[in-house]
């Protein structure tokens, strides 16, 4: 059996927050095409989510500029947060404590993290989803494209997307199961009807161009490309920025790991027997507790390479196949792109197809709008409820006053959000440039946690940690090479 250095890592780990508790490693949940329902998990629910801004916004827009050269990097981006996820969920496993809770436990300790990490969740706390959501709704009703005149139609439209996204996360028990069946159903529906236009209305050689462009590696069109929107379509392809901290969060509440010994966020409505400790739980190494370690490990990949993955692929290719059928060429302006390939669908089809594929991209929206939120939310309740000696009295069942609370603040700021900028397709830029900056460090600290605060024996292999570096530096470099092209531009003027 592998030396056993836990004892090094608590006294490490209990510097600025309190110490762990023991407790005994569940055994991993035995795999079968009987089971398929375990792969309902963290990975599905956040690849419902992820099939939003990245898919229906940046994808199109891709396609329909450059058509499908460039859609390697979707692929690369998907795959860079694959080993991202594993080593955050890899941590939750160990603790059952989230990994944004795991960051605040390193040097130099909760205040400088607090600072910074608010900082970097300004790329996720902007509601975009909603703000663009607003654009099927108020284009299907006019029958048209919104134009400038109908801006104020469209900003009140997405304060009511905004605000009827809180409901579902008041209800259901444990807040996780209201997301997951959200989500879910979302996948079901989108998928369903692009899989059905793609396979019917779509020629094979856009099908060709598109899953090619997935594996053309380094491939580029030969005129100049935009690489602030590049920048923005890497970040929300997968999840991107700190939302992909959640699959953590998601991890435990889905009971995987130590998460069974440490509870989950109880919903205001229907979770009164639902609580959350304070401070997460280890196990002691030994070749039980390493033979179920190595079965969690399996149910992992299941869920990253075997689910998430193939359905952010999927999600984004679909989407982006129809784009390229139907307006490739085409000067896309704004947030017109999802709209403007609809009326070409209804164009060559039918009127039918109009309103179907403008209620497909709603629904592609706004269910991405509540797991944004709850993302958010549930990132700072995690941190205050294990970190603050103000709130270690409460009971477990009282972490949601913490939660509804910041609900509550996180809503009044959303509509100001809305009221502030209206463009919703700048609006998704910014937050996507914000997001690659989010997703860069949060790597880089994800693999200072599994170093110093796993043992030896839990640490992730050597190519996940080249995996977490490779990441670290390729969101912070599209990033940096958009920035560069931005302020040539201005320069040049």
């Amino acid at each position: 059996m592998p030396a056993d250095n836990s004892a090094e890592v608590r006294d490490k780990a209990a510097r600025h927050f309190p110490t762990w508790e023991s407790g005994r490693l569940p055994s991993a949940p035995e795999f079968g095409w009987r089971q398929w329902r375990l792969l309902i998990g963290p990975g599905l629910l956040l690849a419902g989510s992820a099939i939003g801004g990245g898919e229906w916004l940046f994808g199109p827009i891709v396609t329909a500029r450059y058509g499908g050269q460039l859609m390697w990097i979707a692929t690369l981006s998907i795959l860079l947060q694959v080993s991202h996820n594993l080593s955050m969920m890899r941590y939750t496993l160990y603790t059952g404590e989230p990994i944004l809770v795991g960051f605040f436990r390193t040097n130099p300790g909760p205040r400088f993290w607090v600072f910074f990490y608010l900082l970097l969740d300004l790329g996720g706390i902007w509601p975009y989803l909603a703000s663009n959501a607003a654009v099927p709704l108020v284009a299907a009703f006019l029958g048209d494209l919104p134009g400038e005149e109908h801006q104020d139609v469209l900003r009140w439209v997405s304060y009511a997307v905004f605000s009827l996204a809180f409901v579902p996360l008041i209800f259901g028990g444990k807040i996780y199961n209201t997301v997951e069946k959200v989500m879910v159903t979302k996948i079901v529906l989108v998928f369903g009807y692009l899989g059905f236009i793609s396979l019917f209305l779509v020629s094979w050689d856009t099908w060709t161009a598109v899953f090619t462009g997935f594996v053309q590696f380094g491939s580029f069109p030969d005129q100049e490309v935009d690489w602030a929107t590049l920048a923005a379509f890497a970040a929300i392809a997968g999840t991107g920025g700190m939302s992909n901290t959640a699959f953590s969060n998601y991890a435990r509440d889905k009971g995987w790991g130590m998460g069974p010994l440490v509870g989950a966020l109880p919903s205001m409505v229907g979770g009164k027997k639902v609580e959350l400790a304070h401070v997460g739980k280890v196990f002691p190494i030994s070749d039980e507790s390493l033979r179920r370690w190595r079965g969690w490990m399996r149910h992992l990949l299941r869920d990253q390479l075997g689910v998430w993955f193939w359905a952010c692929i999927v999600g984004m290719a679909l989407p982006s196949m129809l784009s390229l059928e139907c307006i490739a060429g085409a000067e896309v302006q704004g947030h017109t792109a999802a709209a403007m390939t609809a009326r070409g669908i209804a164009d060559r089809s039918g009127e039918i197809f109009w309103f179907l594929t403008l209620l497909c991209g709603f629904i592609v929206l706004a269910p991405g709008q509540i797991s944004d939120i709850d993302n958010i939310i549930r990132r700072w309740t995690e941190v205050i409820w294990t970190g603050s000696r103000h709130v270690r009295h409460m009971g477990g069942n009282e972490v949601k006053t913490i939660y509804y609370t910041i609900m509550g603040l996180y809503f009044l700021w959303g509509l100001i959000a809305l009221r502030l900028t209206p463009d919703p397709l700048f609006l998704a830029i910014v937050t996507g440039a914000l997001r690659n900056l989010g997703l860069s460090a949060t790597a880089l600290h994800a693999l200072q946690v599994n170093r110093k605060l796993m043992p030896a024996a839990l640490r992730p292999p050597l190519l996940m940690q080249v995996g977490q570096i490779a990441c670290f530096l390729f969101f912070l470099g599209i990033s940096g090479i958009a920035f560069y092209q931005q302020v040539a531009s201005v320069g040049a003027r």
